[in-house]
């Protein structure tokens, strides 16, 4: 194959190196994108079980301090009184079924917060992986244009224009020798201009 050819197929390749890459990093960030929404609908499952707990705490209070009253009606005491012990054991209960519920509150807040966080380091990681991707993709069109500048080097490409080089200093090489001056010292001289031994 000739130099054209392998540098076009190197540059071809390249594009689909390149392609390749960048379709990996979006497919990276589209997974790390499915993780963070897993974990906030993960958070909002773990908040409405704790809301549920909450609800339950106020519920269990309500059937407690509705017995209270029935024991102390059926007692023959009045269970609205204040200062009196079903007095003081209702308030004792109604103490404990609002700790309960606002722990469960608190828990459920929290779960949400987090979930959110975890959310946000998913979304960060996907963002750095589709970055980090098209990185990678342009350092990869970058070595793959310098390997096809040496498979087929041409003058200004890369620097080293080696084969045009080549070609032109043979054709001046031929022309001045035939009209060489050789001087004492062994140098050799062509209208004034040094071409050395």
């Amino acid at each position: 194959m000739s130099g054209p050819v392998l540098a076009a197929i190197a540059i071809g390749a390249t594009a689909l190196s390149a392609k390749a890459q960048l379709d990996a990093g979006k497919a990276q960030q589209d997974a790390y994108n499915a993780q963070a929404r897993q974990a906030e609908i993960q958070g909002s499952v773990q908040a409405l079980e704790y809301k549920r707990q909450g609800v339950t705490a106020l519920q269990n209070l309500e059937k407690v301090l509705a017995a209270n009253i029935a024991r102390g009606a059926a007692g023959n005491l009045d269970p609205l009184s204040s200062g009196s012990s079903s007095d003081l054991i209702a308030r004792l209960n109604m103490r404990e079924g609002v700790n309960q519920f606002t722990i469960a509150r608190d828990n459920a807040s929290i779960a949400t917060k987090m979930a959110k966080y975890q959310a946000a380091n998913f979304r960060v990681a996907g963002q750095s992986a589709r970055q980090t991707a098209r990185l990678g993709a342009l350092a990869t069109v970058g070595m793959g244009v310098a390997s096809a500048g040496q498979l087929y080097p041409t003058a200004g490409f890369t620097g080293s224009a080696t084969a045009a080089t080549t070609t032109t200093t043979a054709a001046t090489t031929t022309a001045a020798t035939t009209s060489m001056v050789s001087q004492p010292g062994g140098q050799q001289f062509y209208s004034g201009t040094f071409y050395g031994v």
